[in-house]
């Protein structure tokens, strides 16, 4: 098993205007129909600095909440079901990205003996994929709203690097 990490805003989000950047749920979507060699499909999983750190458990739910909202809002909710297993929060864990804490805290929601090499990490934030990559983790950095330079442009063009990443059969 292998997971699809994104962050949100600004990669799969346009925060300046709002609603999904282009191409980003019809990528997400085939995303979801890869298979590796052995059938299984990867996780779609979203990681997030949203809310408050430190939190109390009540700061932490509404932030979980809010957030759900948002997803829900931009029609891309489904994707990350269970969303308690496949979003994570910053405030929840008590770090930000790119804290290794963070990116462990992913691992361990979705369980299954994952390590960090498992994880395929998407985000605009050139700083976030240079820490990703120290962990071992496969990193892109995507071109978003305001960036001017990326791995990839377009999110359909993520497509044959998630294929690859998951020597998914074609």
């Amino acid at each position: 098993m292998k997971i699809i990490l994104f962050d949100l805003g600004n990669t799969l989000e346009n925060q300046n205007r709002g609603g999904l950047l282009p191409g980003a749920s019809e990528t997400l979507e085939a995303i979801q129909a890869l298979r590796d060699a052995g059938g299984n499909a990867p996780v779609l999983a979203l990681l997030s600095d949203f809310g408050e750190i430190p939190a109390t458990s009540e700061q932490i739910q509404a932030s979980q909440q809010e957030y759900f909202g948002i997803l829900r809002d931009l029609g891309i909710l489904r994707f990350f079901e269970p969303v308690t297993r496949r979003v994570t929060l910053s405030t929840e864990v008590g770090a930000e990205k790119p804290s290794r804490k963070i990116f462990k805290a992913v691992i361990d929601k979705i369980g299954g003996g994952l390590r960090f090499q498992d994880v395929m990490f998407i985000t605009e934030r050139q700083s976030h994929v240079k820490a990703a990559r120290k962990l071992r983790m496969k990193s892109i950095h995507f071109k978003g709203p305001g960036e001017i330079s990326g791995d990839v442009t377009r999110l359909p063009d993520l497509l044959p690097l998630v294929r690859d990443f998951l020597g998914a059969i074609h």
